[in-house]
C-alpha cells in the first residue's frame, strides 16, 4: 500500500541513522501490537488508577511510594 503518509514517512527517515530506525520500527510495532491486544484492566486495577486519579497536585507522591504501591500489588 503506498499512500502520502507512508511516502512522507520514507522521505523523513531516508538519511536517519540505523539507531534511529530500529526505535522507529520498535515504535511502530509497538502501536501494531496494541491494536491486536484484547488487554482489560480487572476492577481492582481500574479503582487503583481512578484513586491515583483523583490525588491532589497539591499532595504529591513520592515516586518510590508509588512504586512500593504498584509492586506490592501488581508484582511489577
Amino acid at each position: 500500500m503506498e499512500s502520502v503518509t507512508l511516502k512522507n514517512i520514507n522521505e523523513i527517515l531516508k538519511d536517519a541513522p540505523e539507531n534511529i530506525l530500529e526505535r522507529v520500527l520498535g515504535y511502530i510495532e509497538g502501536i501494531l501490537q496494541e491494536e491486536k491486544s484484547n488487554f482489560k484492566l480487572s476492577e481492582e486495577q481500574i479503582e487503583s488508577l481512578q484513586k491515583i486519579k483523583k490525588r491532589s497536585y497539591d499532595q504529591p507522591i513520592e515516586i518510590e511510594t508509588f512504586l512500593d504501591e504498584m509492586s506490592s500489588k501488581y508484582g511489577i
